[in-house]
């Protein structure tokens, strides 16, 4: 479980997301209450973080996690190091460390804004 101090939301890994090609309707997409994922390209990438958790009966819910196939969805406990980012020439969708031009907390992010969630929630 990760602390509530931060933000909580999954991560979806791009490499290894195929869009559930065998089911034909992704997993995650499909369990997910709170419409936290869409579709891009074939893959399921997280478009709404912020409303992770939102709906579910637990703070930190996180059980779209175990119905990937892939093992493509992570969460904030699963990061212990930066080994586990995935590398590449930082194209869209991949990861990259940021500095949140508010609040100046550091946090990892694919999204192209450098407001952190907390401080995006505020505005």
């Amino acid at each position: 479980m990760a602390s509530s101090d931060g933000p909580w939301f999954p991560t979806i890994f791009a490499d290894k997301c195929d869009g559930c090609a065998k089911t034909g309707k992704p997993r995650c997409i499909e369990f997910c209450p709170n419409g936290v994922f869409e579709m891009k390209e074939g893959k399921a990438f997280v478009a709404f973080p912020a409303k992770c958790g939102g709906g579910c009966s637990t703070l930190h819910c996180s059980a779209c996690a175990p119905l990937c196939h892939k093992k493509a969805i992570v969460f904030p406990s699963s990061f212990t190091s930066s080994c586990c980012l995935p590398k590449g020439e930082g194209g869209k969708d991949m990861l990259r460390k940021t500095t949140c031009e508010i609040c100046g907390k550091q946090y990892w992010t694919n999204r192209e804004s450098d407001l952190c969630f907390d401080c995006e929630s505020k505005r």
